[in-house]
């Protein structure tokens, strides 16, 4: 165990680091409950009108996981000493660790599910930097944007069971999460797809993720937006690069 200010970090096998937000974690947790592994969870605290307190505890947790790239989420797996951040990264560690088919089973699927994933945080980093710059300003593009790849989404999903193969994949669970940020900003523009409503429903109803469903509180995704454009302020003016250019 080690302590560090405001948090404590267990040293169990694995251990998951991230704002108590819900965010891009939500992937992840699903994967663990699917996958049955058992994890450390350290939700940190986040305080909007003190943006700069969490900084410095993002700064302990660096010191803690003793990340080469310090980003949140962060897993540490003391078994194998591998520490890992960003989320993707993540989710792909646990599946070649714990289920190596769900990153694909042949060399057409992995492409195809890394085809998808980076689609997926495209539309995700479009959606951010919308609320970041003026949401009022960039809502009608971005809608539209979404509408967009929905609409190929749907397409593609139109005879297929899961997004690749004959079973269950990274993608789909970042898909389906990716379906409920969307939902938290226009409620009515996922409902226009079937097909990829379809598939949401069917990974839900998987045992596994039903289960941990129905334990967890239905957070805000909204949150995470304001928690993710104050930090990213915060860190940027307070990053070395920026206080050096400041200063030439």
């Amino acid at each position: 165990r080690r302590v560090h200010g405001d948090f404590i970090m267990e040293k169990g096998n694995l251990s998951l680091a991230y704002w108590n937000v819900r965010g891009v974690t939500e992937p992840i947790k699903m994967l663990l409950a699917y996958l049955h592994l058992e994890y450390v969870e350290t939700p940190l605290d986040f305080e909007l009108d003190k943006p700069e307190s969490s900084l410095e505890m993002f700064k302990k947790m660096q010191e803690t996981f003793e990340l080469d790239f310090p980003a949140f989420p962060a897993l540490m797996d003391s078994t194998n000493k591998i520490v890992l951040s960003y989320s993707l990264a993540i989710c792909k560690y646990l599946a070649q660790r714990f289920k190596p088919k769900m990153v694909g089973s042949a060399m057409n699927e992995y492409a195809e599910i890394d085809s998808l994933l980076f689609l997926m945080h495209d539309i995700r980093t479009k959606i951010l930097e919308a609320f970041e710059n003026d949401w009022e300003k960039k809502q009608e593009e971005t809608v539209k944007y979404i509408h967009e790849k929905m609409a190929l989404f749907n397409k593609f999903m139109r005879t297929k069971t899961w997004m690749s193969g004959k079973q269950a994949t990274i993608a789909d669970f970042v898909f389906c999460e990716l379906l409920e940020y969307i939902n938290s900003i226009d409620s009515s523009i996922v409902d226009m797809y079937p097909h990829c409503k379809k598939l949401q429903r069917k990974l839900y109803s998987v045992p596994e993720i039903a289960k941990y469903k129905a334990t967890q509180k239905d957070v805000e995704i909204k949150k995470y937006i304001d928690v993710h454009t104050k930090f990213e302020h915060q860190f940027s003016i307070n990053s070395p690069y920026v206080t050096k250019t400041k200063q030439r």
